[in-house]
């Protein structure tokens, strides 16, 4: 199962810019969500207007000019959108003859309840599904989400049916001051849900300037981030009671992880992010494609890199 690692610090030039060589292609499908989780920035932020066609054409844009590893369907919550599935055959069919091998799903659940569309995404060309849970207690996690959530049964049973159709499953879960910020808590939701996943990713909630268009963190998050250096000590406390697998520092520059076995069960850790370490005007560690069609290099639905790109397309290297 690739993963964060996958996502190696190597750079190749092309033309006038740095681009990863693993690069990551975020495709925002919708602002729009269907929890109300507190310390979500897609609660905060003025959204651009949604514009299909000019998404559909940055698409097109993104896979003529780049050379797109993986992408990651990402929302608010993607799947949410009414023409999800179409969009996703527009994409599947602009990812063809391409060298790109992973196709990601982030979501928080709720939609795949529904058995129906949960067996039309398995059955697309979907490879992989990243699922949020907050927490191992199920009530306390549809508190956060402010609705009913998947429970450890249904998380189970999407498993199954993803790996039987050579698919996988991650669930993504954040930490902060009040919410699994122990060893013991964190134990309490690996072992809750060992063996229904492929692998469970932990990341601190974080204080971070995302949309230029948005105050900088939400209240809830500037009162629970716990400071990086906290967030080590926790990681190294965890790791130490269990087997450590590897490390990656500065992934891209600006994040480091560590791979860990707990209960049987591989276990991500990402540290708190450094500020990003990139030349915003060069590099392009991943490309963002936004509902509003502008495809650019930062958390921006306003800054198109298209401005700086030849109009044939295709960039030299």
């Amino acid at each position: 199962m690739k993963n964060e690692f996958d996502q190696r610090a190597e750079w190749k030039e092309t033309g006038p810019f740095r681009v990863a060589k693993e690069l990551f292609l975020d495709v925002i499908f919708t602002f729009a969500c269907d929890c109300a989780c507190p310390f979500c920035i897609a609660r905060t932020k003025n959204h651009a207007q949604e514009d299909p066609g000019a998404w559909e054409r940055a698409v097109l844009d993104a896979f003529r000019w780049f050379d797109i590893r993986s992408v990651i369907l990402l929302g608010g919550e993607a799947t949410v959108d009414p023409h999800f599935l179409d969009k996703l055959r527009f994409l599947t069919r602009a990812m063809e003859g391409k060298n790109t091998d992973r196709l990601i799903l982030t979501t928080n659940g709720c939609t795949l309840r529904d058995t129906a569309f949960a067996g039309q995404v398995i059955a697309s060309r979907i490879d992989s599904v990243n699922l949020s849970r907050m927490h191992h207690d199920q009530a306390a996690n549809d508190r956060i989400f402010g609705r009913g959530t998947m429970t450890r049964e249904e998380i189970a049973a999407l498993h199954r049916q993803l790996n039987n159709a050579g698919k996988t499953l991650r669930l993504n879960v954040n930490v902060w001051r009040g919410n699994l910020d122990s060893v013991q808590e964190l134990e309490d939701f690996i072992q809750a849900f060992a063996g229904t996943c492929d692998a469970i990713k932990l990341t601190p909630l974080m204080e971070t300037t995302m949309f230029d268009t948005v105050e900088p963190v939400t209240r809830y998050t500037r009162e629970r981030a716990i400071p990086e250096k906290q967030i080590a000590e926790l990681w190294e406390k965890l790791i130490a009671r269990h087997t450590l697998r590897r490390r990656a520092s500065r992934v891209l520059g600006f994040v480091d992880y560590a791979e860990a076995e707990i209960f049987g069960q591989t276990v991500i850790l990402k540290y708190a992010q450094v500020e990003d370490k990139y030349d915003r005007d060069r590099d392009i560690p991943t490309l963002k494609l936004y509902p509003n069609g502008c495809l650019s290099n930062e958390w921006s639905f306003t800054k198109d890199i298209r401005t700086r790109l030849p109009a044939q397309g295709g960039l030299p290297g």
